[in-house]
Protein backbone atom coordinates (compact mmCIF):
# COMPACT_ATOMS: atom_id res chain seq x y z
CA UNK A 1 0.00 0.00 0.00
CA UNK A 2 2.76 2.52 0.84
CA UNK A 3 4.21 1.92 -3.17
CA UNK A 4 0.80 1.92 -3.78
CA UNK A 5 0.48 5.86 -3.11
CA UNK A 6 3.78 6.82 -4.85
CA UNK A 7 3.27 4.85 -8.09
CA UNK A 8 -0.54 4.63 -8.05
CA UNK A 9 -1.41 8.41 -7.00
CA UNK A 10 1.63 10.14 -7.50
CA UNK A 11 2.90 8.72 -10.56
CA UNK A 12 6.32 8.51 -8.88
CA UNK A 13 8.28 5.15 -9.93
CA UNK A 14 11.16 4.60 -7.55
CA UNK A 15 13.28 1.24 -7.37
CA UNK A 16 14.85 2.25 -3.76
CA UNK A 17 11.68 1.23 -1.82
CA UNK A 18 13.27 -1.70 -0.16
CA UNK A 19 15.42 1.46 1.58
CA UNK A 20 11.88 2.23 3.47
CA UNK A 21 11.74 -1.27 4.67
CA UNK A 22 14.97 -2.25 5.62
CA UNK A 23 15.78 1.06 7.09
CA UNK A 24 12.36 0.00 9.86
CA UNK A 25 13.77 -3.28 10.23
CA UNK A 26 17.47 -2.23 11.40
CA UNK A 27 16.01 0.20 13.43
CA UNK A 28 14.23 -2.20 15.67
CA UNK A 29 16.85 -4.33 15.47
CA UNK A 30 19.85 -1.74 16.85
CA UNK A 31 17.43 -0.35 20.02
CA UNK A 32 16.21 -3.53 20.87
CA UNK A 33 19.64 -5.54 20.63
CA UNK A 34 22.49 -3.59 20.11
CA UNK A 35 22.13 -0.66 22.22
CA UNK A 36 22.31 -3.08 25.47
CA UNK A 37 19.18 -1.04 27.08
CA UNK A 38 17.25 -4.76 27.23
CA UNK A 39 14.54 -3.26 25.74
CA UNK A 40 11.89 -6.24 25.57
CA UNK A 41 8.33 -3.76 24.53
CA UNK A 42 7.96 -3.15 20.65
CA UNK A 43 6.34 -0.29 21.06
CA UNK A 44 9.95 1.94 21.59
CA UNK A 45 10.78 0.17 18.18
CA UNK A 46 8.33 0.74 16.56
CA UNK A 47 8.17 4.27 17.13
CA UNK A 48 11.91 4.57 16.05
CA UNK A 49 11.56 2.61 12.86
CA UNK A 50 8.36 5.06 11.90
CA UNK A 51 10.66 8.20 13.02
CA UNK A 52 13.70 6.97 10.33
CA UNK A 53 10.62 6.22 7.78
CA UNK A 54 9.81 9.76 7.73
CA UNK A 55 13.67 10.74 7.54
CA UNK A 56 14.20 9.04 5.26
CA UNK A 57 11.42 9.73 2.59
CA UNK A 58 12.30 13.23 3.05
CA UNK A 59 15.77 12.09 2.06
CA UNK A 60 14.93 10.45 -0.48
CA UNK A 61 12.63 13.17 -1.76
CA UNK A 62 14.47 16.05 -1.40
CA UNK A 63 17.80 13.71 -3.31
CA UNK A 64 15.81 12.26 -5.39
CA UNK A 65 13.76 15.19 -6.66
CA UNK A 66 16.19 18.38 -7.70
CA UNK A 67 14.21 20.93 -8.77
CA UNK A 68 12.30 20.51 -11.68
CA UNK A 69 13.67 16.92 -12.30
CA UNK A 70 11.54 14.37 -14.02
CA UNK A 71 10.78 11.39 -16.13
CA UNK A 72 13.61 8.94 -16.22
CA UNK A 73 15.85 11.04 -14.25
CA UNK A 74 14.60 10.48 -10.70
CA UNK A 75 14.93 6.65 -11.23
CA UNK A 76 18.16 6.49 -12.16
CA UNK A 77 19.04 8.37 -8.87
CA UNK A 78 17.04 6.06 -7.10
CA UNK A 79 19.29 3.14 -8.62
CA UNK A 80 23.03 5.03 -7.82
CA UNK A 81 21.21 4.77 -4.48
CA UNK A 82 20.06 1.66 -3.82
CA UNK A 83 21.80 -0.99 -5.44
CA UNK A 84 24.94 -0.24 -2.96
CA UNK A 85 22.98 0.04 -0.45
CA UNK A 86 22.99 -3.72 0.97
CA UNK A 87 27.42 -3.39 0.50
CA UNK A 88 27.18 -1.07 3.21
CA UNK A 89 25.30 -3.19 6.35
CA UNK A 90 27.79 -4.64 7.95
CA UNK A 91 26.75 -8.95 8.88
CA UNK A 92 24.02 -8.58 11.08
CA UNK A 93 25.84 -11.02 13.68
CA UNK A 94 23.67 -10.36 16.26
CA UNK A 95 20.62 -9.88 14.52
CA UNK A 96 20.35 -13.36 13.56
CA UNK A 97 18.92 -15.89 14.94
CA UNK A 98 21.85 -19.00 15.66
CA UNK A 99 19.44 -20.60 18.36
CA UNK A 100 16.08 -20.21 19.66
CA UNK A 101 16.75 -18.01 22.45
CA UNK A 102 19.24 -15.29 20.56
CA UNK A 103 17.47 -12.75 18.08
CA UNK A 104 15.54 -9.34 18.28
CA UNK A 105 12.98 -9.71 21.28
CA UNK A 106 9.20 -10.01 20.88
CA UNK A 107 7.62 -9.88 24.05
CA UNK A 108 5.06 -7.08 24.84
CA UNK A 109 3.41 -3.98 23.10
CA UNK A 110 2.06 -1.21 25.44
CA UNK A 111 3.63 -2.83 28.25
CA UNK A 112 0.24 -5.34 28.90
CA UNK A 113 -0.26 -6.38 25.22
CA UNK A 114 1.47 -10.26 24.82
CA UNK A 115 2.61 -10.71 21.12
CA UNK A 116 5.40 -13.57 21.95
CA UNK A 117 2.88 -16.16 20.90
CA UNK A 118 2.69 -16.54 16.88
CA UNK A 119 -1.46 -16.17 17.19
CA UNK A 120 -1.58 -13.23 18.94
CA UNK A 121 1.34 -11.55 16.54
CA UNK A 122 -0.88 -12.32 13.96
CA UNK A 123 -4.14 -10.04 15.09
CA UNK A 124 -1.58 -7.63 16.37
CA UNK A 125 0.11 -7.33 12.43
CA UNK A 126 -4.10 -7.43 11.87
CA UNK A 127 -5.03 -4.39 13.00
CA UNK A 128 -2.01 -2.70 12.50
CA UNK A 129 -2.81 -3.23 8.64
CA UNK A 130 -6.41 -2.59 9.06
CA UNK A 131 -5.74 0.93 10.73
CA UNK A 132 -2.60 1.43 7.68
CA UNK A 133 -5.55 0.86 4.96
CA UNK A 134 -7.95 3.29 6.90
CA UNK A 135 -5.40 5.70 7.39
CA UNK A 136 -4.34 5.92 3.71
CA UNK A 137 -7.67 5.90 2.45
CA UNK A 138 -8.48 8.76 4.64
CA UNK A 139 -5.28 10.75 3.41
CA UNK A 140 -6.28 9.80 -0.92
CA UNK A 141 -9.84 11.05 0.06
CA UNK A 142 -8.45 14.15 1.23
CA UNK A 143 -7.31 17.57 -0.81
CA UNK A 144 -3.63 16.38 -0.03
CA UNK A 145 -4.64 12.91 -2.47
CA UNK A 146 -6.41 15.24 -4.78
CA UNK A 147 -3.42 16.67 -5.51
CA UNK A 148 -1.25 13.60 -5.83
CA UNK A 149 -3.70 12.37 -8.57
CA UNK A 150 -3.63 15.62 -10.12
CA UNK A 151 0.17 15.52 -10.55
CA UNK A 152 0.16 11.98 -11.63
CA UNK A 153 -2.06 13.06 -14.65
CA UNK A 154 -0.68 16.70 -15.59
CA UNK A 155 2.68 18.03 -12.96
CA UNK A 156 2.53 21.24 -15.86
CA UNK A 157 -1.25 22.03 -14.87
CA UNK A 158 -1.05 21.68 -11.23
CA UNK A 159 2.08 23.80 -11.21
CA UNK A 160 0.36 26.58 -13.07
CA UNK A 161 -2.19 26.68 -10.63
CA UNK A 162 0.49 27.67 -7.62
CA UNK A 163 1.28 24.19 -6.40
CA UNK A 164 4.98 23.29 -5.39
CA UNK A 165 4.87 20.14 -6.87
CA UNK A 166 8.49 18.97 -5.49
CA UNK A 167 6.94 19.58 -2.05
CA UNK A 168 3.99 17.23 -2.72
CA UNK A 169 6.13 14.87 -3.95
CA UNK A 170 8.60 15.07 -0.99
CA UNK A 171 5.26 14.39 1.44
CA UNK A 172 4.52 11.32 -0.79
CA UNK A 173 7.56 9.99 -0.11
CA UNK A 174 7.48 10.79 3.59
CA UNK A 175 4.11 8.75 4.09
CA UNK A 176 4.97 5.78 2.11
CA UNK A 177 8.72 5.63 3.90
CA UNK A 178 6.42 6.27 6.99
CA UNK A 179 4.38 2.86 6.26
CA UNK A 180 7.09 0.99 4.66
CA UNK A 181 9.15 1.35 7.96
CA UNK A 182 6.51 0.16 9.82
CA UNK A 183 6.03 -3.01 7.26
CA UNK A 184 9.91 -3.88 8.22
CA UNK A 185 9.40 -2.98 11.52
CA UNK A 186 7.21 -5.87 11.84
CA UNK A 187 8.82 -8.10 9.41
CA UNK A 188 11.97 -7.77 12.08
CA UNK A 189 9.95 -8.59 15.20
CA UNK A 190 8.37 -11.52 13.10
CA UNK A 191 11.31 -13.01 11.81
CA UNK A 192 13.02 -11.98 14.84
CA UNK A 193 16.21 -11.19 12.41
CA UNK A 194 17.27 -8.69 10.07
CA UNK A 195 19.79 -9.13 7.01
CA UNK A 196 21.34 -6.41 4.28
CA UNK A 197 18.85 -8.57 1.42
CA UNK A 198 16.17 -6.28 2.92
CA UNK A 199 17.91 -3.22 1.50
CA UNK A 200 18.15 -5.06 -2.02
CA UNK A 201 16.37 -4.20 -5.00
CA UNK A 202 14.88 -7.64 -5.42
CA UNK A 203 12.56 -6.59 -2.46
CA UNK A 204 11.84 -3.23 -4.21
CA UNK A 205 10.80 -5.12 -7.52
CA UNK A 206 8.43 -7.27 -5.59
CA UNK A 207 6.69 -4.24 -4.46
CA UNK A 208 6.26 -3.00 -7.83
CA UNK A 209 5.00 -6.56 -8.96
CA UNK A 210 2.56 -6.67 -6.41
CA UNK A 211 1.27 -2.81 -7.05
CA UNK A 212 1.08 -3.45 -11.41
CA UNK A 213 -0.50 -6.73 -10.66
CA UNK A 214 -3.01 -6.05 -8.30
CA UNK A 215 -3.74 -2.55 -10.04
CA UNK A 216 -2.27 1.14 -9.07
CA UNK A 217 -4.42 3.54 -7.30
CA UNK A 218 -6.35 1.60 -5.61
CA UNK A 219 -5.18 0.95 -2.43
CA UNK A 220 -6.75 -2.41 -2.27
CA UNK A 221 -4.88 -4.02 -5.51
CA UNK A 222 -1.38 -4.71 -3.71
CA UNK A 223 -3.28 -7.45 -1.49
CA UNK A 224 -4.65 -9.10 -5.04
CA UNK A 225 -0.97 -9.23 -6.38
CA UNK A 226 1.17 -10.16 -3.18
CA UNK A 227 -1.68 -12.89 -2.94
CA UNK A 228 -1.26 -14.25 -6.49
CA UNK A 229 2.67 -14.16 -6.68
CA UNK A 230 2.42 -16.27 -2.99
CA UNK A 231 0.07 -18.67 -4.41
CA UNK A 232 2.54 -18.90 -7.45
CA UNK A 233 5.15 -19.09 -4.91
CA UNK A 234 3.79 -22.02 -2.85
CA UNK A 235 2.40 -23.97 -5.73
CA UNK A 236 3.82 -23.92 -8.80
CA UNK A 237 7.65 -24.16 -6.89
CA UNK A 238 6.47 -27.50 -5.93
CA UNK A 239 6.24 -29.14 -9.08
CA UNK A 240 8.74 -26.37 -11.64
CA UNK A 241 12.38 -25.57 -10.15
CA UNK A 242 12.02 -22.30 -12.48
CA UNK A 243 8.34 -21.62 -11.48
CA UNK A 244 9.28 -17.72 -11.84
CA UNK A 245 9.21 -18.34 -15.40
CA UNK A 246 5.44 -18.67 -15.26
CA UNK A 247 5.15 -15.46 -13.02
CA UNK A 248 6.91 -13.24 -15.31
CA UNK A 249 4.77 -15.13 -18.18
CA UNK A 250 1.56 -14.44 -16.58
CA UNK A 251 2.75 -10.52 -16.00
CA UNK A 252 3.74 -9.91 -19.48
CA UNK A 253 -0.15 -11.35 -20.66
CA UNK A 254 -1.79 -9.43 -18.07
CA UNK A 255 0.13 -6.11 -18.71
CA UNK A 256 -0.61 -6.77 -22.65
CA UNK A 257 -4.56 -7.83 -21.28
CA UNK A 258 -5.13 -5.97 -18.60
CA UNK A 259 -3.12 -3.15 -17.89
CA UNK A 260 -4.78 -1.02 -15.56
CA UNK A 261 -4.69 -4.44 -13.03
CA UNK A 262 -6.65 -7.38 -12.12
CA UNK A 263 -8.84 -5.17 -9.51
CA UNK A 264 -9.81 -2.75 -11.68
CA UNK A 265 -10.27 -5.37 -14.35
CA UNK A 266 -12.78 -7.37 -12.31
CA UNK A 267 -14.68 -4.05 -10.70
CA UNK A 268 -15.02 -3.22 -14.42
CA UNK A 269 -16.18 -6.62 -15.59
CA UNK A 270 -19.08 -7.06 -13.11
CA UNK A 271 -22.36 -5.56 -14.74
CA UNK A 272 -23.98 -3.05 -13.10
CA UNK A 273 -28.12 -3.82 -12.15
CA UNK A 274 -29.84 -1.31 -13.53
CA UNK A 275 -31.51 1.50 -11.40
CA UNK A 276 -35.59 0.82 -10.88
CA UNK A 277 -37.87 3.17 -12.12
CA UNK A 278 -40.11 4.84 -9.69
CA UNK A 279 -43.69 5.40 -10.86
CA UNK A 280 -43.87 9.18 -11.28
CA UNK A 281 -46.84 10.71 -9.25
CA UNK A 282 -49.81 11.88 -11.54
CA UNK A 283 -51.46 15.21 -11.29
CA UNK A 284 -54.84 15.73 -10.77
CA UNK A 285 -55.76 16.50 -14.68
CA UNK A 286 -54.17 13.65 -15.94
CA UNK A 287 -56.20 11.67 -13.44
CA UNK A 288 -59.60 13.34 -15.13
CA UNK A 289 -57.87 12.53 -18.34
CA UNK A 290 -57.66 9.00 -17.94
CA UNK A 291 -61.00 8.02 -16.35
Amino acid sequence: MSYDLLLGYTGIFSYGHATFIGCGAYAVAILMVRTGLHIQDALPGIMLALAVGLFHGMDHGFSLLPGRAGGRLPRIFCLHRVHPAPGHVRPPENYQRRRRDIGIPRETFLGFLNIKPEVHFYYFVLILLALSYLALFIITRRPIGDVFMAIRENPVRVRFLGYRIRHYRIAAFMISGFFAALAGALTALHEKAVAPEMLGWFLSGDAVLFVVLGGPGTLIGPFLGASIVVIFQEILSDFFKNWVVFLGISYIALIMFLPKGLFPSSIESVPATPARKTPRPQSRGEDSQNK
